[in-house]
């Protein structure tokens, strides 16, 4: 990062006692260059971003009227700042200049002690060609970061997170349409068009030749202009061959994609040799023999969801297929063949996503392994359907006390007992927890819930007190009372199933 010229007057320039005369809202844009002359047609040799120093030799004997037009040159070549050394040609900066650079918004400043020049200069250019060689090392690191990336296979979503690091604000990715492609640092669409509106910086992004979006940094970067510049073209050079290799989300295999999976939701018959040749051209490459995990997803806004899978799907370097249907987004991933548990390491990848896109609102439930045949993927994709909807209740129940993604199977014993009538429901709840529940109620504690998070946690006093953030010793004591209460234990093998569905059946209930 460029030191301002605020910085450089409070350490390089202290010693020639600087006085601000005009421009302090413009004291903290970035000096390029540290500059001196005396000629007075200085301005068509200055690029911008300089801080010029002068003893005012140039203006010697000249009017009011040749200083103003000496400054506004100057000013229109968007140079830092002007400091001039009194004592040499002026006592004091006559107020016409003072005028002029206020009216410009340019920082003039006078230099109230001799220092020479060089000595001034030396010293800032040296901090400012020290800074410049370090940010250089930064976005080279980030150029090579981002190339290694793209040759593991991953797409916009993961190069964006490299680049916001770096930048240290939003970066948003957007379609020369319009459209919202991809966002990292921002919670919700909403967010990234306000970080678009408020752009620090922006570059274009190529494919093949052709203009294809823009890579824009939000606000809040603590980057220079320039600097913050430079990182966003860096970015954008690497982001078109990744582009380039991605499949438009809106384009044709995502359609294909989408009427798939509407096709299975409905349980139409589907011979196998045109699943794998749909499976293919929705994206998802060669699946025979392959074991295929659904996924379902409710967000805040489809695209959203999309980019989640899309991320993961990129992370697992295995096919995939994505669409939405019926406002709910699906995906069939390919987990890794070798995987003992699909299921468990799906939901890990998922979990990974949302915690690296900094994606709130959204519950996905990820199902049942199916074999790659047309009956075995509708029944899975089915069955998540429900389970995602039994998903969403809870998070809004417990208040997100639940984690964004769980699975099917541990909802099973909930789907279970949702679907029983209710006279069932109250049923088990009376003859298994009564006396609990009694005893919660008439004394405002939270016994049952302790005990369903015992029972969750395998029975280990070790994780169930760390998850109530209660002592080991008192979670003992309710352990007792709830046994003494009940009238036999609730963790005994032979009735530990009975005693989570009643749980499940009392929470359904309320």
């Amino acid at each position: 990062m460029l030191p301002t010229v605020r910085q450089l007057l409070a350490d390089q320039f202290v010693a020639a006692d600087p006085l601000v005369l005009s421009g302090r809202s413009s004291l903290d844009r970035a000096v390029r260059w540290v500059h001196s002359s005396e000629i007075f047609e200085i301005s068509p040799l200055l690029s911008g971003g300089e801080l010029l120093l002068t003893t005012g030799l140039g203006l010697a004997g000249v009017d009011a009227g040749t200083r103003r037009h000496y400054l506004r040159e100057i000013a229109d070549r968007e140079v830092a700042g002007v400091a001039v050394e009194l004592g040499r040609t002026f006592d004091t900066i006559p107020p016409d200049m003072v005028a002029e650079a206020s009216r410009a918004g340019l920082p003039l400043i006078a230099l109230r002690s001799v220092v020479p020049f060089i000595d001034l200069c030396r010293a800032a250019n040296t901090v400012i060609v020290s800074r410049e060689v370090g940010m250089l090392r930064v976005v080279d690191g980030l150029t090579r970061e981002l190339l290694v990336e793209l040759g593991a296979g991953h797409g916009p979503a993961r190069l964006l997170s490299k680049v916001s690091a770096v930048t240290g604000c939003p970066v948003v990715l957007t379609a020369g349409s319009g459209a919202l492609v991809a966002a990292h640092g921002v919670d919700d669409d909403r967010s990234a068009w306000a970080a678009v509106e408020s752009a620090g910086a922006t570059a274009k992004i190529t494919v093949r030749e052709s203009f294809w979006g823009t890579l824009t940094a939000g606000p809040g970067s603590p980057l220079d202009p320039t600097t913050l510049g430079e990182v966003l073209d860096r970015a954008a050079a690497v982001l078109g061959p990744a582009l380039a290799r991605s499949a438009d989300p809106t384009g044709r295999p995502r359609r294909v994609a989408t009427r798939l999976l509407a096709d299975l939701l409905a349980d139409k018959q589907i011979r196998t040799a045109d699943l794998r040749a749909r499976l293919a051209a929705a994206g998802a490459g060669a699946t025979a023999g392959l074991r295929l995990v659904p996924v379902a997803v409710d967000a805040p806004d489809a695209r959203i969801a999309a980019r989640l899978l899309d991320s993961a799907v990129r992370e697992l370097g295995r096919p995939g297929v994505i669409g939405e249907v019926h406002a709910t987004v699906y995906g069939v991933l390919a987990p890794d063949p070798a995987a003992t548990d699909p299921v468990a390491e799906i939901a890990d990848l998922m979990r990974k996503a949302c915690a690296t896109n900094s994606i709130d609102g959204v519950t996905l439930v990820v199902g049942d392994p199916a074999e790659s045949t047309a009956a075995s993927l509708s029944a899975a994709l089915v069955a998540t359907g429900p389970a995602l909807r039994l998903a969403v209740r809870q998070r809004r129940d417990r208040a997100g006390q639940n984690g964004p993604v769980t699975t099917r199977r541990a909802l099973a014993g909930d789907l279970l007992v949702d679907a029983l009538p209710a006279a069932d429901r109250a049923r088990l709840v009376e003859t298994t927890l009564a006396p609990l529940i009694a005893w919660d109620t008439a004394h405002h504690s939270a016994l049952t819930q302790t005990l369903e998070a015992f029972l969750r946690h395998g029975g280990s006093a070790t994780r169930c007190a760390a998850a109530l953030h209660i002592g080991r010793q008192s979670l003992y004591q309710r352990l007792d009372r709830i046994k003494a209460l009940l009238g036999f234990d609730p963790a005994a093998p032979e009735l530990t199933a009975t005693v989570l569905l009643a749980l499940s059946a009392h929470r359904v209930s309320n």
